[in-house]
């Protein structure tokens, strides 16, 4: 079993056992496989964003959609397949996570609550921090219960005394900007702003928005910016290993930490692969067409061309121009069983 690197974009930076050839890294390949590879204790954070048992096929934005669907979140056998799916691949991220290093597990109502069993087996009762709630409003409610309108991100530490949290650079506004004190009669500091609890009422991805890649569970880039300021320092190591949209893999860009992501989609691969050079090359900044334009005209190309596995050539000597050499570039690498 190896790694086969198939792309490289942009400039390497410092070399680790995590980082052989100093790049960033997307993996191509079923995550359990690629987790057995990666060196144990290299990450200070990771998230994922794995299936949620909701019985449902997930398709790309092309405009059809019956053809070439992102990924199935069916399970033959049931919420007891699942439920042995992914705790395999929990006990796998806990072995990568470093002593002081912290999870976020991003679910909803279908199968968090089982879920959480398992982690506190896992990780520990006593470990777990936050059941994070993500409160999106909008279309979708129904007459015969209340409308379900959040996603539940469950919060551990690896040790129980020693993990990094920074409440400060995640203050939020205050709903009140005058006449409410403090309960100990002291005035609230307005410009400094409200520390931050466990419900987040934020707008989930709209379809118009620019940074919407037309995957079809992506993640605002707001909800990753925020867990991870919190949670890690510059050049720490983030990980996701159901890389999806990239959401994980462009914030922990952005904000300077090393990462690595992996996906058992090549569509994926490559869309991660574009996402982050698209940035930084700036291809899209100027252009006419909507996000969804751009996004199936993407998945198109990539569709016609089965067998591609990262992103342009074009692509890749523009952001070898124009990336600065700390903004350290990535990898594309396939997971190969033999």
């Amino acid at each position: 079993m190896y790694f086969k690197l198939r792309q490289t974009v942009g400039n390497p930076a410092e070399i680790s056992n995590l980082f052989p050839a100093g790049f960033n890294r997307i993996i191509y390949g079923d995550c359990i496989d690629a987790m057995k590879l990666i060196p144990k204790e290299s990450f200070d954070f990771i998230y994922i964003d794995p299936p949620y048992f909701t019985e449902k096929e997930f398709y790309l934005h092309t405009g059809e959609r019956y053809e070439n669907h992102s990924f199935t979140d069916n399970w033959a056998g049931g919420l007891k397949e699942y439920l042995d799916w992914l705790e395999e691949r929990l006990i796998a991220i806990h072995s990568l996570l470093k002593p002081e290093g912290v999870f976020f597990l991003h679910l909803d109502w279908h199968a968090v609550h089982y879920v959480k069993v398992i982690l506190d087996k896992i990780f520990g009762y006593d470990n777990f921090q936050n059941e994070y709630i993500w409160y999106y409003s909008g279309g979708g409610a129904s007459k015969t219960r209340f409308a379900r309108k959040h996603d539940n991100i469950l919060f551990y530490s690896k040790s129980t005394t020693n993990w990094k949290f920074y409440a400060d650079r995640v203050r939020e506004e205050y709903k009140w900007t005058g006449g409410q004190k403090r309960a100990d009669g002291s005035d609230r500091d307005l410009e400094k702003g409200k520390l931050p609890d466990d419900v987040w009422e934020y707008h989930s991805l709209l379809p118009w928005a620019k940074e919407n890649v037309g995957y079809p569970t992506q993640k605002p880039l707001a909800l990753l910016n925020k867990f991870i300021l919190a949670t890690t320092d510059e050049g720490d190591v983030v990980g996701d290993f159901f890389g999806g949209g990239g959401t994980t893999a462009m914030a922990a860009q952005l904000l300077n930490r090393r990462w690595v992501t992996s996906d058992i989609s090549n569509i994926s691969v490559s869309l991660i692969a574009d996402r982050i050079a698209e940035y930084y090359t700036g291809i899209n900044d100027s252009n006419k067409k909507t996000s969804r334009e751009i996004a199936k005209n993407r998945f198109e190309k990539m569709i016609n061309d089965n067998e591609r596995l990262g992103t342009t050539d074009e692509l890749i000597l523009m952001v070898n121009q124009l990336m600065f050499p700390l903004s350290p570039g990535y990898t594309i690498e396939e997971f190969i069983n033999e």
